[in-house]
C-alpha cells in the first residue's frame, strides 16, 4: 500500500512539474499573463501535494499538522484562498471578465468567514464548515463562467472558446464530486475526539480534477501553436510606429502582419502544429502529393490532416476553406 501511495504521489509531482516547466517556458517566450496564472496555480498544487504526501508517510508530522489545522488552520486557509484567487485570475485574463473585483471581494469575505470558524469547538461540523464555503465558491464560479460561455455571439467562430465551454462543464461536474467526497469523508471516515484525531488530508476527486487539468494543459502545449501572447499588445507592436495599413507597400511589415493573422486564425480554430503546416500549403493551392513531399509525410496522412482542418473550420472543400480564411482576414483588418 505504501509503495502504491509513493508511486501515486511521484506521478502527481512529475505531472505538476511538467506543467510548470511548459508554462514557464511559454511565459518567458510570449509574456502571456494567462501562462503566469497557470504557473502560480500549479505551484500551489505542487506544494500542497508535497505537504499531503508528507502527512501520509510521516506520522509525527501528520499528528502535528492535523492538530494545527483543527486549532488554527492558517496553512489550509492560505492554500485554499490562493488557489481560488489564481483560478479567478486565469479565467479573468482568458475571458476578460467584466467585474472580476466582485469575485475577489467574495474571496475576501470567504477568508473572514474561515477565520471566524477558529472559535468553534473541535468537531466534524467545524471541519465541514471550513471546507464547504470553498467548495461552493468553486461551483458557483464555474457556473458563472459557463453562463458567460452560453453567449453564442461570444463563441461563434471560436473553436477555442467552444472547447473551453466543454472543459468548464467537466470542471463543474468534478467540483460537485469534490464537495460530495468532502462531506462523506468528514462525517463517515475522519475522527474528531479529544483522544483521537484522524483526518484524511487527500481528496481523490480533487486529485482527478487536477490531473485532468494537467493533461489538458500539456496536450494544449504539445499540440497547438504557442501564439497566446496578448493579442492587443502584439497588434500594437506590429502596427504601431509605422502607420501600417493592409495595403502598405512596406513588404517586411506586411509579412509580419500576415504571419500574425495566419497564426491567429490557426489558434482560433485549434489547428495543431502539423495542421498549420498543411493549411499553409493549402492556401498556396498545392495538391496532396506536393504537400506530402514538402512535409515528408504520406499522402494518406496529408488527407487525414486536410479532413481535420475541414472539420475544425466547418467547410467541405478547399475553395470554402480559402473563402473562410479570406473573409476572416478581412474582418480582422476591419477591426483595426
Amino acid at each position: 500500500m505504501e509503495v502504491t501511495i509513493f508511486i501515486y504521489n511521484i506521478f502527481l509531482i512529475i505531472l505538476c512539474s511538467i506543467v510548470l516547466t511548459l508554462s514557464g517556458f511559454y511565459y518567458l517566450k510570449t509574456k502571456n499573463k494567462c501562462y503566469f496564472g497557470i504557473i502560480v496555480l500549479f505551484s500551489l498544487y505542487l506544494f500542497n501535494n508535497i505537504v499531503v504526501y508528507t502527512t501520509e508517510f510521516i506520522k509525527t508530522f501528520s499528528l502535528s499538522y492535523n492538530n494545527l489545522f483543527i486549532s488554527i488552520p492558517t496553512y489550509k486557509t492560505l492554500i485554499l484562498i490562493s488557489i481560488l484567487a489564481a483560478y479567478i485570475m486565469i479565467n479573468n485574463i482568458f475571458l476578460n471578465l467584466k467585474n472580476p473585483k466582485i469575485w475577489y471581494f467574495a474571496l475576501a469575505f470567504l477568508t473572514f468567514f474561515l477565520l471566524i470558524i477558529l472559535v468553534m469547538e473541535r468537531t466534524a461540523f467545524k471541519v465541514w464548515l471550513f471546507f464547504l464555503p470553498g467548495d461552493i465558491f468553486f461551483i458557483v464560479f464555474n457556473i458563472y463562467i459557463l453562463n458567460i460561455l452560453r453567449n453564442k455571439e461570444l463563441t461563434k467562430g471560436n473553436e477555442l472558446l467552444r472547447c473551453y465551454k466543454k472543459i468548464m462543464k467537466y470542471f463543474l461536474l468534478m467540483s460537485c464530486f469534490v464537495l460530495i467526497e468532502d462531506i462523506f469523508v468528514i462525517f463517515k471516515i475522519d475522527i474528531y475526539t479529544d483522544t483521537i484525531l484522524h483526518i484524511t488530508n487527500r481528496n481523490f476527486s480533487e486529485d482527478i480534477l487536477r490531473i485532468s487539468q494537467s493533461i489538458m494543459i500539456v496536450y494544449y502545449f504539445f499540440n497547438y501553436y504557442p501564439f497566446e501572447s496578448n493579442q492587443k499588445e502584439e497588434r500594437h507592436i506590429i502596427l504601431s510606429g509605422s502607420n501600417y495599413k493592409p495595403a502598405s507597400k512596406d513588404k517586411k511589415n506586411e509579412d509580419k502582419y500576415n504571419y500574425y493573422i495566419f497564426h491567429l486564425f490557426c489558434k482560433t480554430y485549434l489547428f495543431t502544429i502539423r495542421e498549420q503546416e498543411v493549411f499553409q500549403h493549402l492556401l498556396e493551392e498545392k495538391n496532396n502529393k506536393v504537400i506530402s513531399e514538402s512535409l515528408y509525410i504520406s499522402v494518406g496522412t496529408v488527407k487525414a490532416h486536410v479532413h481535420n482542418i475541414f472539420i475544425k473550420a466547418k467547410v467541405s472543400n478547399r475553395r470554402e476553406l480559402a473563402q473562410t480564411y479570406n473573409k476572416w482576414k478581412e474582418n480582422q483588418i476591419a477591426s483595426i
